[in-house]
């Protein structure tokens, strides 16, 4: 599952070989802060995405329910500080609107 949060985006997948745990990564050193401010971040330079962390599922539920909870903006977009994370968000919701578009007129569910 892909996060954009305002104060950064995470990567979060199922542990490999601990079927209770999520593995949350990142590509940039604070971003995992953002939703596990507690977490103890590993550094692999090789990997797709550098920064990683292994957490219960739980913990994982809370932090996201946490942050869903205090949302408080109504454009995401403008909630995002960080320039170069924000213009990276903005190539993703033009990427999306692309996609979307061709279905705009396509009518209801």
């Amino acid at each position: 599952m892909w996060l954009y949060l305002s104060g950064g985006f995470v990567s979060i997948v199922a542990h490999r070989t601990e079927p209770d745990h999520l593995l949350v990564r990142a590509r940039h050193p604070e971003h995992i802060a953002s939703i596990l401010p507690d977490a103890d971040v590993t550094h692999m330079p090789s990997a797709d995405y550098p920064y990683r962390t292994v957490s219960r599922r739980g913990d994982v539920h809370r932090a996201v329910t946490e942050y869903l909870l205090s949302l408080d903006y109504d454009n995401f977009k403008a909630s995002v500080d960080d320039l170069e994370y924000h213009d990276a968000c903005l190539d993703v919701w033009r990427t999306m609107w692309s996609y979307g578009n061709r279905y705009r007129n396509q009518g209801g569910v």
